[in-house]
């Protein structure tokens, strides 16, 4: 994800609120866009689990109860029954999870 990303879905988000007229107060539309866009962020990084990822990368696979499978980056001959017939529910690029060091 870039901060170009975020920068778009925040814009998109400003939007939404100022359009359904549900900013009560300064404070209470900063609190309420806080937690919103860090939903955004945690969700944003997960992949439907029939979307194939890219050759050469490491993903982790999230499965029913909360189990978690890290895979890859040589998944080329294997991704298709690792990932649509294991049981997993979403998968996400490793580097999507790892927090931003930008300054």
């Amino acid at each position: 994800m870039t901060r170009e990303d975020i920068e778009k879905a925040a814009l998109k988000g400003v939007e939404e609120y100022v359009n359904s007229g549900n900013l009560k107060g300064f404070r209470g539309s900063y609190c309420k866009g806080f937690m919103e866009g860090a939903d955004w962020r945690i969700n944003s990084v997960w992949h439907d689990i029939n979307e194939i990822p890219e050759d050469g990368r490491i993903i982790v696979l999230l499965g029913k109860y909360g189990i978690m499978l890290i895979y890859g980056p040589n998944m080329m001959y294997y991704k298709e029954s690792v990932i649509a017939d294991g049981g997993f529910l979403k998968w996400a690029y490793k580097e999507d999870l790892i927090p931003n060091t930008e300054e």
